[in-house]
């Protein structure tokens, strides 16, 4: 089955782990183990996931310049940006062109990385990250997440 609308929100604190027991406090949610293969530290940041809650934890990584870190230094910890869940990415991503937007970074996981990254949730994932001015004025991912049967 292909999702539809908003997947998850994107949340940023400075202390990681104090930032995970809140929302396992608040909501309940369940992270999911880091992935540590260099890909969100390649972003200069940590990040977990809590599929069940619809949350993306991320954290500037200490001593590590990374666009995170200077959007929290001028506006503080909370939601930095906004996941929305599209039947195909790829035309939503060109209809996104039309409005003027463009992605800076692409996601298209193997099996293999959806196992691992992804405790084998899906059949596909495949997201578009986007720097998003006008009426969403935040960064916005365009996803195509097709759970598994």
């Amino acid at each position: 089955m292909k999702q539809r609308g908003i997947n998850r929100i994107v949340v940023a604190v400075w202390d990681f782990d104090a930032g995970k027991m809140f929302f396992q406090k608040l909501l309940g949610a369940d992270f999911a183990p880091e992935n540590d293969d260099g890909e969100a530290a390649s972003f200069g940041v940590r990040v977990a996931m809590a599929w069940d809650a619809g949350i993306e934890l991320v954290s500037p990584l200490p001593g590590v310049h990374s666009s995170i870190r200077d959007d929290m230094e001028k506006t503080g910890e909370g939601i930095k940006g906004v996941v929305f869940a599209v039947p195909d990415v790829d035309h939503a991503m060109e209809e996104g062109k039309s409005l003027g937007m463009e992605s800076y970074y692409f996601l298209d996981y193997s099996k293999q990385q959806i196992d691992d990254k992804c405790q084998g949730r899906f059949d596909t994932y495949k997201e578009y990250f986007i720097s998003a001015d006008g009426p969403l004025n935040t960064t916005v991912l365009l996803g195509e997440f097709i759970n598994r049967s």
